[in-house]
């Protein structure tokens, strides 16, 4: 499918000279333009422009165009005929490493898209931009104008980002896989260059597409699907991350329904950043990475900055948080520590879980995943991990199992 998408911007305007701007797109012709003169008219021209003398009336004009026996042979049956592998002679248009061709110039058709004399336009095209592309390309044309966002480089001119005569990158691309975009997308290319964190999607694949549609979309930013439905197309499996493993997180939602709000919203981007990030696992903000962390309000902007950050700064409460043992707040006891801080993690999961609250049904010990033992009760809850004996917190009524100073 993305073939199909990718080879209708291949149509762009061909250029008529052999000097092609990497990226660059031509300026287009306006009546206030300096027309391009042509030569002085050899004798032989001087006869043909009796008749013919329009072709040289465009602000752009081939240099060729008053050498009328350069490309015709004259005083014959043929010579309004033309050749088009006589503009091979001059255009060396297709390189030793030139993969793929464009359909018209295999084709050796250079006038389905130059005019051979003069036109209105630039390089001598037919038309301007896309809209000679969108000659033959009639189903990009519909395309485009059922979407709701269409990329800027497709409405104006194909040929920033597609080489219309040949290219070794499919497609006729300019410059393969991501470099294409990072052409355009200058920002995106500095932060990738210095992140902590770069998304593989990025980096090593190097394919933006796998998330773009380089035409059009009904999303923004000519996305192919929703945040999440683009997440778990890859993370489907277990992938290898720097610092460890990335779990399946789609057969993981599948079996844990209790969803944390930003997947429930659909929305991964709301915790993570799509290309690149400062802080482990492309987050937005700052997270603990270990189970224990001596407490620092700044090591949980990520969950802050959707949750009250009372929740982990005021000890007595009985409104705060439902996490309390009378107005205990259990919420300030496990992570407000100068050691061994119970982070975030030590108890929820950040996607889903089968517990209420997205509490954890284990949690790492070394090599032993220590189950939790978690009860709901009317007023509260218990838990009894592994070998420790049981904690029982109760919001009506303190609980002996925990006290104020308990460390």
């Amino acid at each position: 499918m993305i073939g199909v998408a990718m080879i209708v911007l291949v149509a762009a305007a061909v250029y008529a000279n052999g000097a092609q701007p990497q990226q660059a797109t031509p300026a287009r012709a306006t009546a206030a333009a300096a027309p391009r003169r042509a030569a002085p008219a050899t004798a032989a021209a001087g006869t043909c422009v009796q008749c013919h003398g329009d072709v040289v009336k465009h602000p752009v004009v081939h240099p060729k165009a008053t050498e009328c026996e350069s490309c015709h042979v004259p005083k014959t049956r043929d010579a309004h005929q033309f050749d088009d592998k006589k503009c091979t002679v001059c255009h060396q248009m297709v390189k030793k490493d030139d993969k793929f061709v464009h359909g018209p110039v295999a084709a050796g058709e250079c006038l389905a898209c130059h005019d051979p004399h003069g036109s209105e336009e630039p390089q001598l095209v037919r038309v301007f931009g896309a809209d000679l592309c969108q000659r033959c390309h009639v189903d990009m044309k519909a395309r485009l104008a059922e979407k709701r966002f269409t990329h800027e480089p497709v409405k104006e001119d194909c040929a920033t980002c597609h080489n219309p005569h040949a290219s070794p990158s499919k497609y006729q691309i300019r410059v393969d896989g991501a470099e294409q975009c990072l052409v355009c997308h200058k920002t995106l290319r500095k932060e990738l260059v210095t992140a902590r964190v770069q998304h593989e999607a990025v980096s090593v694949d190097r394919e933006c597409i796998n998330c773009h549609d380089p035409h059009a979309s009904d999303l923004g930013k000519q996305l192919k699907g929703t945040s999440m439905d683009l997440c778990l197309s890859c993370h489907d499996r277990e992938q290898d991350a720097p610092g460890g493993k990335v779990q399946n997180v789609k057969g993981w939602l599948e079996t844990h329904t209790d969803l944390h709000g930003p997947i429930r919203q659909q929305d991964c981007v709301g915790c993570h950043l799509p290309h690149d990030s400062e802080h482990f696992r492309l987050l937005r903000k700052d997270y603990p990475e270990t189970f224990y962390s001596p407490y620092n309000p700044k090591n949980y902007e990520l969950c802050f900055s959707c949750h009250e950050p009372d929740l982990a700064k005021v000890e007595r409460t009985a409104t705060v948080t439902g996490f309390r043992d009378g107005d205990l707040n259990l919420h300030f006891l496990h992570p407000n520590r100068t050691e061994k801080g119970r982070t975030c993690r030590a108890c929820h999961e950040a996607h889903s879980s089968t517990e209420p609250k997205h509490l954890r049904e284990t949690v790492p010990f070394g090599e032993w995943q220590l189950p939790v033992g978690y009860t709901q009760t009317p007023d509260g809850g218990r838990c009894a991990p592994g070998c420790h004996l049981p904690k029982e917190y109760s919001r009506k009524l303190a609980q002996t199992t925990h006290s104020p100073g308990e460390r």
